[in-house]
């Protein structure tokens, strides 16, 4: 019942959008045991927004290929299914930044260094898949970029009070809207019909322990982002000015110096690799 009456509060205060067409094709297919690789690059070559997007990473740096790929077919047999269906999303999400105002460019240089140190984090530890960290790093804060959209006069005060009273962001959307962006992300996630390992990271990128009720498989990708997004927020990537905020690395079984290691190796990629993702 609960949740009932706060997916009416969330109707009535957001406009939810719908997953681009494109997008929605591409993760049917995916999902379709009888789709050819033909018919899929068939339909990613109708928008060339996305074979752009996607060629560029499949390009990037942390995919760390010595040859140049060129073509569609070549760049889903490199990233593979699995990836691709978390990339349509992650295209899509980076869609719905219309107006990219400085506000704006903080919350996806924010997603975009979670992600980075998510992947990070998953290559050290060994506890999830490096470019599945990515992805869901990236998406992890879509409730954000939706409450913005809906209310881009509102959404930055939430900020603003955050740096003058110390208090969350959760805290805050809270008192101000009634919900968060993670409970937002939640319906967003069933809407869109995600893949499940995206949802849960949505829903308890700040939830530690993770909750018995849920599939504790889901359990470690959702805690390495967790960490990534305090890392991001004590160094200050997408916001103002750093926040003093306590790093839960020994979760992960890091040690502090692991941790400043760790550390100083993300400052380096996401020099090196955010241009792939914020253009």
């Amino acid at each position: 019942m609960q949740e009932d009456v706060i997916e009416k509060i969330i109707l009535k205060t957001v406009d939810i959008p719908s997953l681009p067409p494109i997008a929605m094709k591409v993760m049917n297919l995916i999902q379709d045991d009888y789709a050819s690789l033909s018919v899929l690059e068939e339909t990613i070559s109708r928008d060339q927004g996305f074979v752009t997007r996607l060629l560029r990473i499949a390009n990037s740096p942390y995919y760390g290929q010595d040859r140049k790929i060129e073509d569609i077919k070549q760049a889903l047999l490199l990233i593979g299914f699995e990836t691709l269906k978390s990339l349509v999303v992650a295209t899509a999400l980076r869609d719905l930044h219309r107006k990219f105002d400085a506000f704006e460019q903080r919350l996806w240089e924010h997603s975009l260094g979670v992600a980075l140190c998510s992947s990070l984090i998953a290559m050290v530890t060994r506890l999830a898949k490096p470019d599945e960290a990515l992805v869901c790093g990236l998406i992890h804060d879509v409730g954000k970029t939706i409450i913005n959209n809906s209310m881009p006069d509102v959404y930055p005060k939430v900020y603003e009070k955050m740096y003058e009273t110390g208090e969350t962001v959760r805290d805050i959307e809270n008192e101000m809207f009634g919900f968060d962006h993670t409970v937002l992300g939640a319906l967003i996630s069933k809407k869109w019909k995600l893949p499940e390992k995206l949802e849960m990271v949505i829903t308890y990128h700040h939830t530690y322990p993770f909750p018995d009720y849920e599939d504790a498989a889901f359990a470690d990708i959702c805690n390495i982002v967790r960490v990534a997004d305090q890392i991001c927020n004590n160094i200050g990537i997408g916001l103002k000015n750093p926040l003093d905020i306590p790093i839960d690395y020994v979760s992960l079984d890091l040690t502090e110096e692991a941790l400043v290691e760790l550390i100083g190796l993300f400052k380096i990629k996401f020099e090196k690799q955010k241009d792939t993702l914020l253009s």
